[in-house]
């Protein structure tokens, strides 16, 4: 047996003996590891930031370093603190504001009974008669409150992964039994960096202004809860295949429950929705340029699995973990296999590296 083949069988018993440990630990341990990961994606995202306020050149005059630091890290946590705000201020009135759309949906299967008759109007009814919506709302607000709880965590997190990256970036060299074996390290997080940095750079911005129109649209409509629709659209914007969905359908069935006429939940549809789509499939792509190359198929299971082990924070977290998970995969000879099957075109850029 070749040696090649002997590290391919050793790497096939590693993971097979590794994986319910892993996914073990993902379970079990992910009230520690949530606030790790989002503090690695902020972190990121910082460096994205620093990079683009570096890039800004007026005249002969581009910001220095230690400024575009500043700014992009006080960026970050600026956004981070008035989201939590937002959430903070209306989590009281989720459940104020949940009676009133209860009756205001009864009100609505009334209406509907005389359009399209009693039978599926009476089947809607059945389905949500054990639906308590209060419940719900509450149980929403102790979630957001939740998250709140995490957010100094994170914050602390972000502001040691601040202090230490340049400390870090020396230790790589060392963490590597030889100097192949280092140089490979090293294009590995670069590849993962990179390619992470990219996706919540263009998400962020596009996110961002899909935020900002829907936080327009609903505030000129008088539709309650603008603030945090708008955030929960800004969040939904990083959540693969289904965001748009969530991003969209949310507002328009609040839209829908709290007003006696359709006429804003129809222009919550046209013009944010329309803008969203524009957004979506105009502006993206051309911010995109290179693709994460991750098979769509892919991108389903990973967002099911992720969400399944961390909820909806999971599904926000999907594609860079899925994203990390392909590199690594197309470094360790034994996981190339799997690697292939997660890119969209079976090209890995490790071979495109060594083919440069």
């Amino acid at each position: 047996m070749s040696e090649s083949n002997q590290h391919i069988q050793l790497d096939w018993f590693r993971l097979l003996v590794s994986l319910p440990i892993i996914l073990g630990l993902l379970y079990f341990g992910r009230d520690f590891l949530i606030p790790l990961a989002i503090s690695a994606l902020l972190f990121i995202l910082t460096i994205a930031l620093v990079d683009k306020i570096q890039s800004v050149k007026l005249g002969k005059w581009s910001p220095p370093l230690w400024l575009a630091n500043v700014l992009s890290a006080g960026i970050v946590v600026s956004g981070l603190l008035a989201a939590g705000t937002f959430v903070s201020n209306q989590s009281g009135e989720f459940s104020e504001a949940a009676p009133r759309y209860s009756e205001r949906l009864n009100s609505f299967l009334i209406q509907a009974q005389e359009t399209l008759g009693s039978e599926p109007v009476n089947a809607a009814k059945k389905a949500l008669e054990g639906v308590d919506f209060a419940g719900i709302v509450a149980q929403v607000a102790n979630q957001a409150g939740g998250i709140l709880s995490t957010l100094f965590l994170v914050l602390l997190y972000l502001a040691f992964f601040l202090g230490e990256k340049h400390d870090f970036a020396a230790k790589i060299p060392k963490l590597a039994s030889s100097e192949k074996g280092a140089e490979q390290l090293r294009r590995m997080l670069e590849a993962i960096n990179e390619a992470v940095k990219q996706y919540m750079w263009i998400n962020a911005a596009t996110s961002a202004m899909s935020a900002a129109v829907a936080y327009i649209v609903l505030s000129v409509l008088g539709v309650d809860f603008a603030a945090t629709l708008a955030f929960i659209v800004f969040l939904a914007g990083f959540i693969p295949n289904i965001g748009a969905f969530i991003g969209i359908c949310l507002p328009a069935a609040v839209a829908l429950l709290q007003f006696d006429t359709l006429t804003p939940f129809l222009c919550v549809l046209i013009f944010y929705g329309g803008a969203d789509q524009f957004i979506a499939n105009v502006i993206q792509p051309k911010m995109q340029g290179k693709s994460l190359n991750l098979s769509t198929f892919v991108v389903l299971v990973g967002l099911t699995f992720w969400t399944t082990m961390w909820g909806g924070v999971g599904a926000f977290l999907a594609v860079p973990l899925m994203v990390v998970s392909l590199i690594i995969c197309s470094e360790v000879p034994g996981l190339k296999s799997f690697a292939i099957l997660m890119s969209g075109d079976g090209e890995l850029f490790q071979t495109q590296n060594e083919e440069n």
